[in-house]
């Protein structure tokens, strides 16, 4: 039986290939680090939305993946504080994202404490969510005195919130917003119900 020689070139050349495609791989692993993900967050980039749909009531904007805060913005329209008012809202097809239920109204947001002038202080306000299937998410019945005050410093209008009006929709769900006045006060500010949440920095 012949016994086979093996050339010191064929060595190197099986070592190289080896080696190459070793390299190779571990390099095909380390670009695919470097390749975007769009199912999750990134600094400066939020995630996509592939199946966002939302047909429910109101007005919805998405202000793209570049967007630090407020994302998503749905607007459900003016609220009449001057007056006893019901108003029921649907909303379907929502992201899934932490949402902030909000009031905004025709009045400056204050540097400091309380804000001053504001005559609708003791009006009170509720606010109930449900699932399709009539399950409560939350309920807040509350003066306007106990609503946290946000927004930005000098602007005309101030969003108003409770840590009860905050929520996150499931996907696929919809659900009922209800909002009620039950002792307008004529002398109110105009007001309008707002719903906002999402951005690259949310959490």
């Amino acid at each position: 039986m012949k016994k086979r020689f093996t050339f010191p070139s064929e060595k190197i050349s099986f070592f190289t290939a080896t080696t190459a495609l070793f390299f190779l791989l571990c390099g095909c692993q380390t670009i695919k680090q470097f390749i975007p993900n769009d199912e999750v967050r990134r600094f400066g980039t939020d995630r996509k939305y592939p199946d966002l749909n939302y047909t429910g009531d109101g007005n919805f904007t998405d202000y793209g993946r570049k967007a630090g805060i407020l994302r998503f913005v749905l607007d459900l329209g003016e609220v009449d504080l001057q007056k006893d008012a019901t108003q029921v809202h649907q909303l379907k097809g929502l992201p899934e994202v932490e949402f902030v239920c909000y009031l905004r109204v025709d009045h400056p947001l204050p540097t400091l404490g309380k804000p001053k002038n504001f005559e609708a202080e003791d009006l009170v306000v509720e606010m109930t969510l449900e699932d399709e299937n009539r399950t409560e998410v939350f309920s807040e019945k509350a003066p306007l005195k106990n609503w946290t005050w946000s927004g930005s410093v000098g602007a005309p209008q101030s969003d108003l919130y409770t840590q009860k009006t905050i929520f996150t929709p499931k996907k696929g769900k919809s659900y009922r917003l209800s909002l009620k006045i039950r002792e307008g006060n004529p002398d109110a500010p105009q007001a309008q119900l707002l719903l906002m949440g999402g951005g690259w920095k949310a959490f």
